[in-house]
């Protein structure tokens, strides 16, 4: 019995301790968009680790991100910031530029007018 419980500690001693992470911190970068490996380095883990230990946490928080900063975007715009709006339009409705373009697969009339007095052979001479 004495050997399960060494073995039971032993599996917890294996690998490095957990690094107690700051989680408003991880919350405040996902926010504002920073990507995983850019959270992982200042808060000195991996971004495997952030990933595998927070990815609900950062996701969450990265929408929320989203959504603050599409409300400012559409708050901006219904204030009159016509780029804004153009640019809110495009995205969020599906809107596009069309630039309409006619093209005619109909030849030109051949028109050829020309006296006999004008038509020269190939050498230049006037032929008659």
């Amino acid at each position: 019995m004495k050997s399960d419980i060494n073995k039971a500690e032993k599996k917890k001693q294996l690998g490095r301790p957990n690094k107690t992470v700051d989680e408003k911190v991880l919350a405040n970068l996902s926010q504002i968009g920073c990507t995983q490996e850019e959270i992982g380095s200042i808060v000195g883990i991996s971004a495997r680790t952030l990933q595998r230990r927070f990815a609900d946490l950062l996701e969450v928080n990265k929408n929320k991100g989203k959504a603050s900063l599409r409300k400012r975007m559409y708050e901006k715009a219904m204030k009159g910031n016509d780029k804004l709006l153009i640019w809110l339009s495009k995205n969020m409705l599906n809107m596009v530029d069309k630039v309409h373009t006619t093209s005619t697969t109909e030849p030109l009339p051949l028109i050829i007018e020309a006296k006999a007095e004008e038509v020269k052979d190939l050498n230049g001479k006037e032929k008659r």
